[in-house]
């Protein structure tokens, strides 16, 4: 069971490479001259701007990208030498670029791909198909068959070098299809953002010859030159008119620009330019970590109902968005296409969709899922087509965690004031203390002072004073008795 699930699992994710990503295909008033154009997203694949990209064009030398890119991924060693046939040398319109390959001449590899990135000979592209297939023509069914699975479906190409033939064609959004899949390829890099190189004598050509890249974006003396371009391939045939792809990075973005049927050399970086200065200024990267994503817990029925496994349904890679510049999380909306419950046998294909406030489709792909044989559990309710907003459970989280920091700051808070309040009425005891004993001391200080006046009065008149009482003169205390304060 656990094998027929996994081989489900991996036609299901073939299916959704397949698809098409929906961007923004956004066409705003940049006044641009090409026909057809198109910038991608390397990373994520996302469209972010677009006019006529599924219109089929002929392509001229911006299918050199294929060709290098394929005879690298085919497990091409640059240090491998291979002599040249006749065919390769002598199969290419006069007139072309070519860097004068003779039947016979031995040449390495990394020879030939300089020469048809750099110099873009075409000549030096049949030799790249010559030393990945034993032959230029075989080479071509291994194009086509990478073209289909990289999804570039409207495309069609009859020759390794680009040069116009009947039924050698491609579209904007199929040549960044391209780029983005050979960026992913060993190797490509290094000969996909060389400025120069030079090859060597060879047993048929006793002088070197140099090469130097003819993309005016790439080279800092150039007046198109473009801050941030880290490669590209330009073209041109009297059918194609001018081509170019170009790519360029800025913070944690690259981008992928085709430019299609341009009336001129200028024009083509002119547009390539506003293009890239459009999606650079207006979009950002917005990550989505795939733990913060929802996941699913489906059980697995036979065909009486009875559930007798369950498949656990999940993102397991961290998903980077380019979204208009000011969009958050909260603004994307996530839409889960999860069934109630899986029959045994049956194909699965659960997957995301998201989409930003206004519609746009951002991202659409497979979700993965673990097939386990333990029954049991109730079956949940029906995800099917139903939108989750995200992230579930870092709002969770963040929920409690802020509450509980709002929690204890406000008992730390409660506490503070307490201590103060406290602090401030023991103070206020103290003090009603010092006074009430001040108090006293000045009555006891009075009365001493009046008793002593007295005192001093008695003495000063005849009076005697025994105790509190004092006696008139001539009295004696024994003379008085009684308790009405009668005389005897």
């Amino acid at each position: 069971m656990k094998k027929r699930f996994l081989a489900l699992l991996l036609a299901g994710a073939a299916a959704f490479w397949t698809l098409s990503p929906v961007g923004y295909a956004l066409t705003p008033e940049l006044d641009i001259i090409s026909d057809t154009y198109c910038v991608m997203d390397a990373a994520s694949g996302q469209v972010l701007i677009e006019k006529g990209m599924s219109k089929q064009k002929a392509p001229a030398s911006i299918t050199k990208i294929l060709t290098v890119a394929l005879a690298l991924d085919r497990g091409g060693n640059p240090d491998d030498r291979f002599v040249l046939d006749y065919k390769t040398c002598h199969s290419i319109e006069a007139g072309s670029t070519h860097v004068a390959l003779t039947e016979g001449e031995e040449i390495s590899l990394r020879d030939a791909l300089m020469a048809t990135m750099v110099m873009s000979a075409n000549d030096a592209a049949n030799a790249v198909a010559q030393y990945s297939a034993g032959d230029m023509d075989d080479f071509i069914p291994l194009m086509n068959q990478k073209l289909q699975e990289i999804g570039a479906v409207n495309t069609h190409f009859v020759n390794p070098n680009g040069l116009d033939q009947e039924g050698h064609y491609t579209t904007a959004y199929d040549m960044c299809l391209i780029t983005q899949w050979a960026m992913g390829v060993e190797g490509f890099q290094d000969y996909y953002g060389a400025l120069s190189y030079t090859m060597a004598p060879t047993n048929k050509q006793p002088q070197s010859r140099p090469f130097s890249s003819r993309h005016n974006m790439l080279l800092k003396t150039m007046k198109y030159y473009y801050d941030g371009a880290t490669g590209g391939k330009l073209g041109y045939t009297y059918n194609a008119r001018h081509t170019i792809v170009t790519t360029a990075t800025r913070g944690d973005m690259t981008l992928i620009c085709v430019a299609m049927d341009s009336p001129s050399t200028y024009d083509k970086y002119k547009d390539s330019q506003k293009l890239l200065d459009y999606c650079f200024d207006h979009f950002g990267t917005l990550s989505l970590k795939a733990k913060n994503l929802q996941d699913f817990n489906i059980p697995v029925v036979d065909n009486h109902g009875e559930t007798i496994g369950r498949v656990t349904v999940k993102m397991e890679e961290d998903i980077d968005l380019l979204v208009s510049k000011g969009t958050q999380i909260k603004d994307l909306t996530f839409s889960y296409d999860v069934p109630e419950s899986y029959l045994n046998g049956a194909e699965i294909s659960p997957s995301l969709t998201i989409t930003d406030q206004k519609g746009v489709q951002l991202y659409q792909g497979p979700l993965s899922y673990q097939v386990t044989q333990s029954a049991g559990g109730s079956a949940p309710s029906i995800w099917k087509g139903q939108t989750f907003v995200y992230p579930i459970k870092e709002t969770a989280l963040l929920v409690l965690k802020w509450g509980g920091i709002l929690l204890g700051a406000l008992i730390v808070a409660l506490f503070t004031v307490r201590f103060f309040i406290r602090r401030h009425y023991k103070k206020l005891r103290e003090e009603r203390k010092r006074r009430r004993a001040a108090a006293r001391k000045r009555q006891q200080a009075a009365l001493k002072k009046r008793r002593q006046e007295q005192q001093r009065t008695a003495q000063a008149g005849g009076l005697s004073t025994y105790g509190n009482v004092t006696y008139w003169p001539g009295v004696q205390p024994d003379q008085w008795s009684g308790t009405g304060g009668g005389r005897q």
